[in-house]
């Protein structure tokens, strides 16, 4: 499970060992830079390849739109860190160099015999300079970290979703692999190859909103696409069985509306679109779900195409015509 280094020594033997050592992931002292760190963000292969995969932009919307400046591909970034001598290292901890995604600058962390566990690989995305930032900042991220086997079938990846904050300013896995593993095919001439890519998202809780880069979310949903469609399916389930109990009850239910006077049946029967987007939002996205961004994107792509039938026939969407699909 993905975990904070800052919060892992659960012990005074623990924090005292970390003093010993030269601190973990969230010491505040100079440390220089290990391997050599290259920005893959404007090319470059993906790091999961499908044959045949697309992804065509929808049209964008009125109300929808994020900001000048936000789009996801905006916020995104890859990074490929090399690091030398791995095996023959006697560091405790390994850093990449920094390196800025929507503003915000973060390092990968590497603890090459486990932080605070024996016999694995620790890795995790932190927060540069996170002790210089102004009091209650937060950066929201999505990101993936892999170590890469010479065989890219065999290449190890984990994916998570945090708000990184003053007391979470890094985030990981301190049992990633095991370091047993590394041997099998994880290093070329002792040198361990690191990718990351990191989305910074813009959340707002008011309507749906685009979360992720186009290569990265196809990337995802090869891997999380069950997920999503059992996400999916569920509300439709659960939908489907509040519908069946009101049907159950349709005659007592005709005749309470048939008492209503028109202003009320009209009041019941609308909703302000904003509370409508809103509710959504709040059903749909969860912060500790790596799927949550897939379904939000998908939420957002669905609006669009509901506001652009309403826009092109108003009369016919709100007659029961069908918006494309």
């Amino acid at each position: 499970m993905p975990a904070s280094a800052a919060a892992m020594a659960s012990s005074n033997q623990s924090r005292l060992k970390e003093a010993m050592t030269g601190g973990s992931g969230a010491s505040k002292g100079p440390h220089e830079p290990d391997g050599e760190l290259t920005d893959d963000t404007a090319g470059g292969a993906e790091l999961r390849l499908s044959e045949g995969a697309s992804d065509d932009e929808q049209p964008s919307s009125s109300y929808l739109e994020p900001a000048a400046g936000d789009h996801p591909s905006s916020l995104y970034g890859k990074y490929t860190w090399r690091v030398p001598n791995f095996f023959n290292t006697s560091k405790r901890e390994l850093r990449s160099q920094s390196f800025t995604v929507g503003n915000y600058k973060f390092y990968i962390l590497v603890y090459p015999n486990g932080c605070d566990v024996c016999n694995h690989l620790s890795l995790f995305l932190c927060v540069a300079d996170y002790d210089k930032l102004l009091p209650g900042w937060s950066h929201f991220a999505q990101f993936t970290i892999a170590v890469v086997n010479k065989d890219p079938k065999k290449s190890k990846y984990s994916d998570t979703l945090h708000r990184f904050c003053k007391k979470e300013h890094d985030w990981g896995w301190k049992r990633f692999m095991e370091i047993s593993k590394v041997l099998e095919g994880f290093t070329a001439e002792d040198t361990l190859m690191i990718k990351a890519q990191v989305q910074v998202i813009r959340d707002r809780p008011s309507a749906p909103f685009r979360c992720l880069d186009p290569g990265y979310r196809r990337e995802l949903l090869r891997v999380y696409a069950s997920n999503v469609d059992s996400i999916c399916s569920r509300f439709v389930e659960e939908r489907r069985t509040q519908l069946q109990v009101l049907l159950g009850q349709l005659p007592a239910f005709r005749v309470f509306w048939a008492g209503l006077p028109e202003s009320r049946r009209a009041a019941l029967v609308s909703e302000r679109s904003d509370l409508v987007l809103k509710g959504i939002v709040k059903k749909f996205f969860n912060e500790k779900e790596v799927t949550s961004t897939l379904v939000m994107d998908a939420l957002f792509s669905g609006c669009q195409q509901i506001e652009a039938a309403a826009v092109a026939s108003p009369t016919a969407l709100l007659a029961g015509g069908a918006a494309p699909v």
